[in-house]
C-alpha cells in the first residue's frame, strides 16, 4: 500500500463510528430594516428547505418522473432564501435575533455556492460531494429558522429543534470520511474528502452555540481536532510539509475517534431528555 493509500485508509477508519448517528457573530447595522424580516424567514424558509431537499435528494421514482417540475421550485426557493438574507445581512434587529440571524446570512451564502456548483461542475465526485453540502447546508439553516422562531415566542429552542444541522453535518462527515476509506479512493478524492471535512469542521465550529453548554464544548473540541487532521492529510497528499507529524495524525485520529463516540452518546441522551 502506498503512502498516500495509507493515509486515506486511516482518516477514513472515523466513518466506522459515525454508522448510526443521528460563536457568532453580529449582524451587520448598515441600515435600518424592520425586524419582520424574522417573521418572513420563521414563516416561509421550512417549505423553501423542504422544496430544495426534494430536489437534490431526490431518490423515490416519483420526485424522479417530475424532476423538470421540482428544478424549478427548486430555483425558487433559492431565490427566495437569497433574497431574505440579502435584507437580513443588513437588518437593525433586537439582540435576541441577531446571532441566529448572523448564522442564517452564513448559512446561506454558502448553500447558494453549492448551488451553483451543481449547475456548473462537470465532475460527478464534485457533483456527490456537493449534494451532500446541500443536505448539511440546508439543515443548518433550518436550525437558524428554529433558532428565531424559538425567540420570537422569547423561549430558549429546545436540543432537539437545535441539533437538526449538527446531526445532517454529522451525517456528512460520515459520507465523507467513507469515501476515504473506500478501496478505490485516488489522492485527489482524498484531497477532496478533505477539504468536504474542513467545511463541516467549520460549520459546526460556528453553530457551536446550542441550549447545551457542555455538549456546545465536545462538538467543538471534537471539530477544532478533525480540522487539524484534515488539514494535514490535504498537506500529506499533496506532498507538502504539514504542521503535523504523519504518528500525531495517527494518534489525533485515535483521540477523534474516542471524542466522536462521547459526542453521539452525550447527543442521544439530549434528544431524549424531556
Amino acid at each position: 500500500m502506498s503512502q498516500s493509500a495509507r493515509r486515506i485508509a486511516t482518516l477514513g477508519a472515523l466513518a466506522t463510528l459515525l454508522v448510526g448517528s443521528l460563536a457568532v457573530s453580529p449582524v451587520a447595522h448598515a441600515s435600518t430594516v424592520p425586524s419582520n424580516i424574522v417573521t418572513s424567514i420563521v414563516s416561509t424558509t421550512d417549505q423553501d428547505l423542504t422544496s430544495l431537499r426534494t430536489y437534490f435528494l431526490c431518490t423515490s421514482a416519483k420526485c424522479k418522473a417530475e424532476r423538470s417540475t421540482l428544478l424549478g421550485t427548486a430555483r425558487v426557493a433559492m431565490t427566495k432564501i437569497s433574497a431574505q438574507s440579502a435584507v437580513a445581512s443588513a437588518a437593525h434587529v433586537p439582540p435576541k435575533y441577531r446571532g441566529a440571524l448572523a448564522l442564517f446570512v452564513r448559512d446561506e451564502r454558502l448553500l447558494a455556492d453549492s448551488f451553483h456548483v451543481y449547475f456548473t461542475t462537470t465532475s460527478t465526485v464534485t457533483l456527490s460531494g456537493d449534494v451532500g453540502n446541500v443536505f448539511y447546508l440546508t439543515s443548518d439553516i433550518g436550525t437558524d429558522v428554529n433558532v428565531l422562531r424559538a425567540a420570537q415566542r422569547n423561549a430558549t429552542v429546545t436540543f432537539k429543534d437545535w441539533v437538526e444541522g449538527e446531526a445532517a453535518t454529522l451525517v456528512a462527515m460520515q459520507t465523507d470520511a467513507s469515501a476515504l476509506q473506500s478501496s478505490t479512493a485516488t489522492t485527489a478524492i482524498g484531497i477532496y474528502a478533505n477539504q468536504l471535512l474542513e467545511g463541516e469542521c467549520r460549520s459546526m465550529i460556528a453553530h457551536a452555540d446550542g441550549p447545551n453548554a457542555s455538549f456546545n464544548a465536545q462538538l467543538a473540541t471534537f471539530a477544532r481536532n478533525q480540522l487539524r487532521i484534515s488539514t494535514s492529510e490535504i498537506l500529506f497528499l499533496q506532498g507538502k510539509k504539514a504542521p503535523m507529524t504523519e504518528a500525531q495524525v495517527a494518534t489525533l485520529n485515535a483521540t477523534v475517534s474516542a471524542q466522536f463516540a462521547a459526542l453521539i452518546k452525550s447527543e442521544t441522551a439530549l434528544v431524549k431528555k424531556k
